[in-house]
């Protein structure tokens, strides 16, 4: 029925939604979707409750996203209660469209969910696959099964190549497939330029945002009992450094890179009194989606997640450092 109704001749309002400071693969997979069904001939709007990096700005049809704020709320309202189909990609939890939730809920367009995180929500239709390695995969699927491979160009294959290398890691995480690299190989086809997409995703730094990783290392902890690794940055490094969305990116991963760690978490004062946001990251068997849902309202990926905690940055720490101890055996003995 929904392949169908949207390979029809009627032309039909569409809105994509994605989560709040959206990653390279919600940014990469909507893209891809949003070329896609205009190239059906749809009525296609892409909403992001949220800035994304400037390090995303030069993806194709980045300049169209609209982005949710005061100024475009009421256009955003607008669309969604006017639309017939309304997707949400990369997301599965409605807390992550913030004030869009209200409109979303309100809407009576059909709801359609793509997506690889656990425990989702049920929608009209489901593309639920928890065991993939990006939504980007999702994606590649669903046109796959309207028959329709032969219209993804270049900038759509763009879209999705980059959806796969960031929530893969450049494809090195566990949930890499053989189908992950089939798909590649064929984006790769529709003459995508990897030497392009790899200078803007990993060679690209502003001082700025040299300037923080540089505070955040200085301000790693290791704690070898349970091999883990922590770090902060404080809101205060955000006003001296000009922050801008995307810059705290990566910081993470550095815990990982030391030996014999396989717990990477970092927390961040986005601004005073501010809800603390922490990123989660693992190796092997430790599940970090878990442990985020359990602790910190959050959730994502078995070895990468985020939560929040309504403490001061200190304090924020200070719970994680009392928690650890609970999960020693399992952090010695995983991997």
């Amino acid at each position: 029925m929904l392949f169908s109704n949207i390979n029809g001749i009627n032309k039909k309002k569409i809105v994509l939604l994605i989560h709040n400071n959206p990653d390279g693969d919600a940014l990469g997979s909507s893209l891809a979707l949003f070329f896609y069904l205009r190239k059906l001939e749809h009525d296609v709007d892409l909403i992001s409750p949220t800035e994304y990096s400037e390090s995303f700005q030069w993806l194709p049809g980045s300049e169209d996203i609209i982005v949710f704020s005061d100024n475009t709320q009421s256009i955003v309202q607008q669309k969604i209660i006017e639309s017939d189909y309304i997707f949400l990609i990369d997301f599965n939890n409605l807390s992550r469209i913030n004030k869009i939730k209200n409109f979303f809920l309100y809407s009576k367009a059909k709801k359609i969910l793509i997506d690889h995180h656990p425990f989702p929500f049920f929608f009209d239709f489901m593309f639920s696959d928890p065991t993939a390695a990006a939504t980007s995969i999702l994606v590649f699927r669903f046109i796959s099964d309207m028959n329709n491979l032969d219209k993804i160009d270049k900038k759509i294959a763009t879209c999705l190549y980059v959806g796969l290398m960031t929530d893969t890691g450049f494809f090195r995480f566990p949930s890499v497939t053989s189908e992950t690299h089939f798909i590649a190989g064929k984006l790769i086809e529709k003459g995508i330029d990897i030497d392009y997409i790899y200078d803007h995703l990993q060679e690209k730094y502003n001082e700025n945002r040299l300037k923080l990783l540089s505070k955040a290392l200085k301000k790693l902890k290791v704690i070898q009992k349970y091999r883990t690794a922590y770090t902060s940055i404080k809101a205060s490094d955000m006003k001296k450094n000009s922050y801008k969305q995307g810059d705290t990116e990566g910081i993470i991963t550095y815990g990982l890179g030391i030996k014999n760690i396989i717990f990477s978490v970092f927390f961040f004062e986005e601004k005073e009194k501010y809800p603390i946001k922490i990123s989660f990251r693992s190796k092997g068997d430790f599940d970090v989606n878990m442990f985020a849902r359990k602790h910190f309202r959050g959730g994502g990926h078995k070895n990468a997640a985020g939560g929040i905690l309504e403490k001061s940055l200190s304090e924020a720490i200070e719970y994680f450092l009392n928690i650890i101890p609970n999960y020693d055996k399992t952090l010695m003995f995983s991997i």
